[in-house]
């Protein structure tokens, strides 16, 4: 009989151990995560200052076409869609904003529900140490199954936080895009412009300037949206394996 009630409490020492290394790699994961979308957003910091930049140049470019006459109606066509493109930005940055926010919320909440899970460990590991306490028992894995269903929740709701986060960066991606390619038609523009040939080109050349500035930005956040999927997705699985493996043994 006492040899059973040893390898009961082995079982759930053994349990209890490899828990504990989830919480720890969930953890480490976490923070991971959160220096990645750190970096996403950090490299979209000008991302307001460069859109104003366009906005100042389209109304520019704009002015100067209206000077060229009919040899201007293009240009004139293609900085208005250069400003439906700044307006879209400014979009793109005021949800990223708000992403921002979230994210960060959603970071300390997981900090603070791993915090309570150690917490939690700590309390498994006393009450297993009392063959006969069983209520005890109850109460702590009860309440620590409760601590990871909210932190499994939480954790997915930050997979989609990085899910946004990558489709914002392709919506900025797209507009560099487009504005390469109106950069490239006032260039062809400029060249049949006759003596507003001079004025034309410098739009296009300042635009290809802000498209490039635009291009460095992304590439820089790519890598760190791409490693903080991985990371959301990878958390996802571990919260929910651990659910799972804490709901078999309650």
């Amino acid at each position: 009989m006492e040899l059973g009630v040893s390898e009961d409490m082995s079982e759930v020492s053994n349990v209890a151990r490899v828990q504990t290394l989830r919480t720890d790699r969930i953890e480490a994961r976490a923070n991971g995560l959160l220096g990645d979308c750190r970096r996403a957003f950090h490299a979209f910091g000008e991302l307001d200052e460069l859109a104003e930049n366009l906005r100042i140049l389209s109304l520019n470019a704009e002015l100067a076409a209206g000077r060229a006459g009919d040899k201007g109606r293009a240009v004139r066509a293609l900085t208005q869609y250069t400003r439906e493109l700044v307006n879209r930005l400014a979009m793109i940055q005021g949800e990223m904003n708000a992403l921002r926010v979230r994210t960060f919320t959603l970071s300390s909440t997981i900090l603070r529900g791993l915090l309570q899970l150690s917490l939690f460990e700590q309390a498994c590991t006393l009450v297993n140490d009392d063959d006969h306490d069983t209520r005890a028992k109850s109460t702590v894995g009860g309440a620590f199954i409760q601590i990871m269903r909210m932190l499994v929740d939480t954790l997915d709701d930050m997979a989609n936080c990085v899910d946004d986060l990558a489709r914002r960066a392709r919506g900025v991606e797209e507009v560099v895009s487009q504005s390469d390619s109106i950069a490239t038609n006032i260039a062809i523009e400029a060249a049949a412009a006759g003596v507003h040939e001079k004025e034309f080109r410098t739009v296009s050349d300042t635009m290809r300037r802000y498209v490039e500035d635009l291009r460095l930005m992304i590439d820089e956040a790519a890598d760190a949206v791409r490693r903080a999927g991985e990371k959301g997705a990878s958390l996802r699985r571990l919260g929910l394996d651990s659910l799972g493996e804490l709901e078999h043994n309650g």
